[in-house]
């Protein structure tokens, strides 16, 4: 059975990506080219590309051109804290503050129904500066018995306890500057009124995707600093 024009184009150029024919960064052929080659209309050609954008093989520069994109889809990407640009690691240490099972609906609605939930605020220092604050909601299960020192380091306690590396885990993160600074979150870390925070929002999953922790995090701007790298 034939397949559509614009599929033909696109697992066209899919193919000459991953043969390394396009590089990552390079620009692919123009929408005129791709029109004479496969005879077809504007409308198939930006069909096809619309697709690959969407599916992150390519992104489009206006009045430039449709480039391959350098991390590919399926390619490992990492990212790296930069703190220890800014003070030592000797000079960092953790205050956990609380450890409850309150929730609000919205992050209970994150979880599975029926799921132990427990919530531990924790005080990031460095130089005794605070520097950031760590709202961390966890499947109780991989905490079990865990005492408020342990908990200064989660991802160590659930090694311990679990042989569950979370460094390692599937996780989704995402950054934006906060302001203004809820007062609470103001008060822990010393913020002036005119201050913003970098809030960082994760969610970490197990191998059956179901979700193990949901954080807000509250970073001091001038201690935010990350590099993103594909490997």
């Amino acid at each position: 059975m034939a397949i559509a024009k614009y599929e033909e184009i696109k697992q066209d150029i899919v193919k000459r990506i991953l043969s390394k024919e396009f590089q990552p960064g390079q620009k692919i052929s123009s929408e005129a080219d791709l029109k004479s080659k496969y005879n077809v209309s504007s409308t198939t050609v930006v069909k096809a590309l619309n697709e690959l954008v969407s599916e992150g093989y390519v992104h489009r520069i206006q009045g430039k051109g449709t480039f391959v994109t350098k991390a590919l889809r399926g390619s490992t990407v990492r990212y790296f804290e930069n703190d220890y640009k800014y003070y030592d690691r000797s000079d960092e240490h953790t205050e956990v503050i609380s450890v409850q099972n309150e929730l609000t609906s919205e992050i209970l609605g994150e979880f599975d129904e029926g799921i132990e939930v427990q919530k531990i605020t924790r005080l990031k220092y460095a130089r005794n500066e605070a520097i950031q604050l760590a709202v961390t909601y966890i499947d109780s299960n991989y905490i079990q018995g865990a005492s408020k020192e342990q908990l200064k380091s989660i991802y160590d306690t659930v090694r311990e306890k679990k042989n569950i590396n979370l460094f390692n885990a599937k996780f989704e993160e995402n950054f934006k500057i906060l302001f203004p600074v809820p007062d609470d979150v103001k008060k822990l870390l010393k913020l002036s009124d005119s201050e913003p925070v970098v809030l960082m929002t994760q969610k970490t999953f197990s191998t059956d995707n179901k979700l193990i922790e949901f954080i807000l995090s509250y970073k001091k701007y001038n201690y935010f600093d990350v590099t993103v790298a594909s490997v």
